[in-house]
C-alpha cells in the first residue's frame, strides 16, 4: 500500500514538473521575442503578411502531419533509453519556447489584432496538439521509472516486458491518429478562420 502511495505521489509529481517545464518555456520564449528591436519587428510583419497570402496556398496535410509527428516520436523516444527523460523534456520545452515566441510577435505585431489572430491560428490545432505532448512526457517519465524501478528489469517475467512495451507501443500509435486529427483541425478550421483574417490583415 505505501509504495503505491509513493508510485503516485511520483507520479503527480513528475505531471506538476512537466506543466512547470511547459509553462517557464513559454515564458522564455515571449522574452526572447519582446527583445526584438522595432526594425526585426516591422521586417517580421511582412513576413507574415506573406505568410497570411500565400499559407494556404503551399499547405498540404503531409507537410503539416510530418511537422507535428516528429515531436511526438522524439517524446516517445525518450522513455526508450536511460537518460531519455531529457530528450522528452527538451523536445517539449523547445515546443513551449516556440508557441511563447510565435505568439509573443504576433502581439507585437498586431497589438490588440495579435489576440485574435493566435486564437485564430494558433489556439485550435494545439487544444488537441498540447494535451498529446504532454501525456507522451508524462507516459515516457512513468516508462522510465518503471523500468528504473525494477519492474521491467531482467527479474522481471518476459511476458510482462513484452506487455509493457507493447502497450507503450499502442499509445504511441494513439497519438499519432490524435496528431493527424490536430493537422485536420489546422488545415480546415484554423486554414477557414486564416482566410477571414486574411483580409483584416491588409
Amino acid at each position: 500500500m505505501q509504495r503505491m502511495k509513493n508510485k503516485q505521489q511520483k507520479r503527480q509529481m513528475m505531471a506538476l514538473m512537466i506543466c512547470l517545464l511547459f509553462l517557464l518555456s513559454t515564458i522564455v520564449g515571449a522574452v526572447l521575442a519582446n527583445g526584438l528591436s522595432l526594425e526585426e519587428v516591422g521586417t517580421l510583419q511582412s513576413s507574415i503578411d506573406e505568410l497570411f497570402r500565400n499559407e494556404q496556398t503551399t499547405k498540404n496535410f503531409v507537410t503539416v502531419f510530418f511537422k507535428y509527428l516528429k515531436y511526438d516520436v522524439l517524446i516517445w523516444l525518450g522513455g526508450c533509453f536511460c537518460y531519455g527523460a531529457i530528450l522528452s523534456a527538451g523536445v517539449l520545452a523547445f515546443r513551449g519556447i516556440s508557441l511563447g515566441y510565435t505568439a509573443a510577435v504576433l502581439f507585437r505585431t498586431y497589438g490588440a489584432k495579435g489576440i485574435l489572430v493566435v486564437i485564430c491560428t494558433m489556439l485550435p490545432q494545439n487544444m488537441v496538439l498540447l494535451p498529446v505532448y504532454f501525456f507522451m512526457t508524462f507516459l515516457a517519465f512513468c516508462f522510465l521509472l518503471e523500468q528504473k524501478s525494477g519492474q521491467s528489469g531482467k527479474g522481471a517475467l518476459k511476458r510482462e516486458v513484452t506487455r509493457i512495451w507493447t502497450e507503450y507501443a499502442i499509445l504511441l500509435c494513439v497519438s499519432v491518429i490524435m496528431v493527424g486529427v490536430a493537422c485536420f483541425v489546422e488545415i480546415h478550421l484554423s486554414g477557414l478562420l486564416l482566410n477571414v483574417l486574411s483580409g483584416l490583415m491588409q
